[in-house]
């Protein structure tokens, strides 16, 4: 995974909009929409400053691998993050009734999830 897809998931999850980014940022939208859509990277400044809004390391605001982990655990999270991040460009891409289907659907496969596991035990 590359900076943009991590730096727009990361967004999305705190609920920030590309504007309040930039404006966090000191820099414009379309710089945001540069980063996220276009391979632009910022400056360390800007990276440090990123961190510090995400409380992560800079290196997984980079990579979006964890890697405080074991190296067991890097597989796993940055095939966890791969999905997580196609889930959300997923999401942006659909409508809003679409969204509200895709929810009920992940409800319904979290109740199917739990029936599961409730037989197994």
């Amino acid at each position: 995974m590359n900076f943009g897809p991590t730096l727009k998931m990361l967004r999305k999850q705190k609920k920030l909009r590309q504007k309040d980014l930039a404006d966090f940022l000191h820099v414009s939208r379309p710089t945001i929409a540069g980063y996220e859509t276009k391979n632009k990277q910022p400056d360390f400044e800007k990276l440090e400053q990123l961190s510090n809004l995400f409380e992560i390391p800079i290196d997984y605001l980079i990579t979006g691998i964890n890697r405080t982990f074991p190296s067991l655990q890097d597989t796993r999270d940055k095939h966890y993050n791969l999905q997580l991040t196609q889930l959300v460009n997923f999401f942006d891409s659909i409508t809003e009734k679409s969204r509200d289907d895709l929810l009920k659907y992940c409800e319904l496969l979290l109740l199917r999830d739990r029936d599961l596991k409730k037989k197994e035990d």
